[in-house]
């Protein structure tokens, strides 16, 4: 299963990118809101997880 995480926290993405890595995931990275729409326009992610309060 393929998870875009978009969050300009560099420490919050990390760490949880590394946890869902550690479960089997693959994660795809995106640290503003634009960032995030162009990867899930090019990859298709399955889920999207993003913080509510993000940069544009």
């Amino acid at each position: 299963m393929k998870i875009l995480l978009v969050e300009d926290n560099e420490l919050n993405r990390d760490m949880l990118s590394r946890r869902l890595k550690r479960k089997g995931f693959t994660v795809l990275s995106a640290t503003n809101g634009q960032e995030g729409i162009d990867v899930a326009i090019s990859e298709n992610p399955d889920i999207i997880l993003m913080d509510l309060s993000l940069p544009v």
